[in-house]
């Protein structure tokens, strides 16, 4: 599909319509055409009628209509519409069964869609897509869309930003799994824990609506890897993807091997990657060495259509990366998961779906001032000696789900469930000199913390008349945070309460109107609550990722739960030769989580005299994005995105920190055939001015940057891309990205970077 953000939003607005009059009733169920799975969210519509539908979560649709003849559009982002002649009889029930195949070749460009929250979302990225897009960082993935950013600290781990939310207040989850950093500076963003090749589909909630995902989503992310039902059975499938980047010097190499036969399923995924500095558009050198491997395995039992029993497990080893905008570089990251999914549909009766998991995550990390300024000896600083600094840290994660989806008869359906979380954190910091080895220093970063939620959440969805539809969500979270200790400075001058009890509401609700089966309009309010982490409650006098400074910051056990308030309006049309999509949005921010100066002593000699401290405020955002894609003669297509965002931080009476400047894509595509496509994409960001000043936040300028790429199918099984970014090498930082410690500057994007990268399936 060439928009599927378009057509992602268009189909999940269609309710389920009812008239008396009518003469007969048209069922069916859209399924797979190689694996038979359920499509739920497919869009049914009627040709030259306003009247459509959507399938529910066992991909099963009814419209009733007068009888007659008519021809049904099926559509589903990732699969080739259909079109079906229809001969429907007065007083009679048809049913028809619908078998959609997935798009043969996905060369649309990257295709992560930021969903309209008000339904379940099913938009899917193809694997030849993320490649297309050619991320080096599933971050990386986040910036092709308007609304979404990253934070740079380094070559992996870019940090997801949503309409100004970032770290916590963005849910992030793998396969149902929630991932959490080990790295108290966000070192590792939960997007750095898995390789782009392995992804399936990752879908991106821009607001408070992902309730029944899991706990504190005032946004979230959700991302799938590569499924045992895309698997053909009886033989085995491979695919095989190799890839280079100058500039970078960055290699990339990936290898899935697949099989199936009756039941059971089995897949194996593998990936590789390395990379070196990179020279910035100015010419100068950014540290950005990094090592990456890791495997995953999947192993099912899938007796039918209509159920799933899948075990999966993963293992990633990062190694000696360099993080030019924190203190300190990562020694290595070892990565663990661990989950087992049972799922079950149900075409018939109150009961229409059971999903359990239940999961285990782990991180251990380790961090050294290897090849920063403190590893030299410098007679003009306090202390002149050279310093070994090391950090060890970690987490460990157990939660699980439990959902039941049910076709009440006072609704379309019913969604009723409890999941719930806990995590395990721990870090130490050592300080030596190096030419001694003698210990200046040992303390605490993170004081055995302990964060556990559970929740209870329902989901209603209903429509009460044609072309409409309601969905209301509701989630009540049950929170208990501790530490097992602190340092003797923290119990003194911080809290000695290190306790803390939450029970936390959060609801939502969304209404959809489609008054022409072109056009669509929905407005959404949601209130979510998120509880604050265990840097926020605890750090102990450690630099914070939340602030462009190198500050030390104290933690506050008795923060209050942030609660994000959101209202937005959607507006979508999609014709033969253009289509729009609009949405516009406002969120409060009651008890946001700023900061405040103190008169604490500071715990390092070389950081800044001020050590801050995490207090509850007021904040408000506003802002919206906009797509507009014309179709021109010749195979070609114009695409144009822009999005605007506005922050104030209230208590402060500053701007919001972290807040994305207007952006401006235009995009020309070339594709005569789906054997082969060239593009080019021009980005256009304006200055960024209104800066979080008590942060140590700076403005940055515009830039303008453009980047070609090209892909072709060789034969069957061979795929080729060649590209080049930034092509005209513009000097430039994003906005957002962290700055160097040691000389002020914001880390800067790279220069003009060649790639190429081939793909062999089999």
């Amino acid at each position: 599909m060439r928009y599927p953000l378009l057509t992602v939003l268009l189909c999940l607005t269609i309710g389920f319509p009812f008239s008396a009059k009518a003469q007969a009733l048209l069922t069916g169920q859209v399924l797979d055409a190689e694996t038979r799975a359920p499509l739920p969210g497919a869009h049914v519509l009627i040709d030259s009628t306003a009247q459509g539908t959507i399938t529910n979560a066992a991909g099963l649709f009814m419209l009733e209509l007068p009888a007659g003849r008519y021809t049904v559009l099926v559509r589903f982002v990732g699969y080739e519409p259909t079109r079906l002649s229809i001969a429907l009889r007065a007083n009679d029930t048809t049913f028809v069964p619908v078998l959609l195949s997935p798009t043969s070749f996905e060369l649309e460009g990257i295709q992560v869609t930021a969903l309209r929250p008000d339904l379940s979302p099913t938009a899917q990225l193809q694997e030849a897509a993320v490649r297309e897009a050619n991320p080096r960082d599933a971050g990386e993935l986040l910036r092709a869309l308007p609304g979404l950013a990253a934070v740079r600290r380094g070559p992996l781990g870019l940090d997801p930003v949503v309409r100004g939310l970032r770290e916590t207040e963005v849910g992030v989850y793998l396969d149902g799994s929630r991932l959490f950093p080990a790295g108290p500076a966000r070192m590792d963003s939960p997007m750095s824990h898995f390789d782009p090749t392995v992804i399936q589909s990752m879908e991106v909630v821009k607001g408070p609506y992902a309730l029944t995902w899991g706990a504190g989503n005032l946004s979230a992310i959700r991302v799938e890897t590569r499924g045992l039902r895309t698997l053909a059975p009886g033989r085995m499938q491979g695919r095989l993807h190799a890839g280079y980047d100058t500039n970078l010097n960055a290699f990339e190499n990936g290898l899935q091997l697949g099989y199936r036969q009756g039941a059971f399923g089995l897949l194996a995924q593998t990936a590789w990657r390395q990379g070196a500095d990179y020279r910035a558009g100015d010419g100068s050198t950014v540290p950005a060495d990094f090592r990456s491997r890791e495997v995953r395995l999947k192993l099912g039992y899938l007796p039918r259509p209509d159920v799933r029993f899948v075990v999966a497990a993963g293992y990633q080893a990062q190694r000696d990366l360099d993080y030019p905008g924190l203190i300190l570089n990562a020694d290595y990251f070892d990565a663990y998961t661990l989950s087992a999914t049972f799922q079950r549909t149900f075409s018939d009766g109150p009961v229409r779906g059971l999903d359990v998991q239940a999961y285990y995550n782990a991180v251990d990390h380790s961090m050294d001032n290897d090849g920063k300024p403190t590893a030299e000896p410098n007679p003009d600083r306090m202390p002149p000696f050279a310093l070994d600094v090391q950090i060890d840290s970690g987490i460990d994660v157990v939660g699980g789900r439990l959902a039941l989806s049910l076709a009440p008869g006072f609704a379309d359906e019913l969604e009723l469930g409890a999941d719930g979380y806990h995590t395990y954190r721990n870090a130490m910091r050592w300080i030596r000199r190096r030419d001694t080895g003698m210990l200046l220093f040992e303390d605490l970063v993170w004081p055995k913390a302990r964060i556990t939620d559970v929740g209870l959440f329902a989901r209603l969805t209903h429509s009460p008349a044609a072309r409409w539809q309601v969905a209301a969500t509701a989630r009540l979270d049950l929170v208990d945070a501790r530490a097992d200790t602190a340092s003797a400075f923290f119990l003194e001058n911080v809290s000695t309460d290190l306790t803390a009890h939450e029970a936390n509401l959060s609801g939502a609700l969304t209404v959809s109107w489609l008054p022409h089966p072109r056009w669509s309009v929905a407005v959404g309010v949601g209130s979510a609550v998120r509880t604050a982490d265990a840097t926020e409650r605890y750090s102990d006098r450690l630099p914070s990722s939340k602030a462009q400074m190198s500050a030390e910051f104290v933690g506050n056990p008795a923060l209050r739960p942030e609660r994000s308030t959101q209202a937005d309006l959607w507006l979508e049309t999609a014709h033969p030769g253009w289509s729009l999509s609009l949405n516009l949005f406002a969120r409060r921010l009651d008890n946001y989580i700023t900061i405040e100066p103190t008169d604490l002593p500071k715990r390092l000699p070389l950081s800044p005299p001020t050590v801050f401290r995490y207090v509850n405020g007021t904040a408000t955002f506003y802002g919206g994005e906009a797509t507009l894609a014309i179709r021109l003669p010749y195979a070609l297509t114009l695409t144009t995105t822009g999005s605007y965002l506005w922050g104030q931080d209230e208590t402060r009476d500053e701007p919001a920190f972290g807040v994305a400047p207007p952006r401006v894509d235009l995009g020309l595509r070339y594709e005569p055939s789906a054997r082969f496509f060239a593009e080019a994409t021009l980005h256009q960001v304006a200055r960024q001015d209104r800066v979080a000043a008590s942060r140590g936040e700076m403005p940055t300028d515009g830039h303008t940057t453009l980047d070609l790429k090209a892909g072709l199918r060789l034969l069957r099984q061979w795929r080729l891309q060649i590209g080049v970014q930034n092509l005209t090498d513009t000097a430039y930082a994003d906005h957002l990205n962290a700055k160097n410690p040691f000389t002020g500057r914001r880390i800067p994007e790279p220069g003009r970077v060649f790639f190429l990268d081939l793909t062999l399936a089999f």
